[in-house]
């Protein structure tokens, strides 16, 4: 499944792989679940709606609804080539949601983990990137209060912020 959303854009997000109930059905990414509800109202509120492309680190829905170290790995180049195609500003910005979307992220682009550890509101410098962490916007997340609305906001509005200042 390929990205969505804006052709040029200088903020690229990324999640993990396209949802069982939601990205899975309707073919886009974070379209129809409540991980795409809570995305699509936080776009919204921070002025970012259709200013963004959307995609995952895994392209395909996961056989346990979460990807092996292998899907991951065979989904890596498709990933960097849509990173290469939406770069449109000296320094381009990825909001990375979850850490498996940080580490696959970081690995398709040649990089160490040690150098760069996910944390929510982490903010990396990797060659000509800028990266920002932030926990995934999943059900899960948001139920157990790990990730609230507030600290989602923020985190998006300051990718946002560096993305477009």
């Amino acid at each position: 499944m390929p990205g969505s959303g804006a052709d040029s854009c200088s903020l690229m997000i990324i999640g993990l792989a396209p949802g069982m109930h939601g990205a899975n059905k309707s073919g886009v990414p974070f379209v129809g679940d409540a991980s795409g509800n809570l995305l699509g109202e936080v776009l919204k509120a921070s002025g970012l709606a259709g200013r963004v492309m959307i995609t995952n680190a895994v392209k395909c829905l996961p056989l346990k609804n979460l990807p092996s170290s292998r899907e991951v790995k065979n989904c890596s180049r498709f990933l960097v080539s849509e990173i290469e195609a939406h770069q449109v500003n000296p320094r381009p910005v990825l909001l990375l949601l979850g850490g498996v979307a940080h580490r696959a992220t970081i690995s398709a682009l040649g990089g160490r983990q040690s150098d760069y550890p996910f944390a929510h509101g982490a903010v990396h410098v990797m060659d000509d990137l800028t990266l920002v962490d932030s926990y995934h916007c999943s059900r899960y997340n948001t139920q157990t209060g790990r990730l609230t609305y507030q600290m989602f906001l923020d985190v998006v509005t300051a990718a946002g912020n560096m993305a477009y200042p």
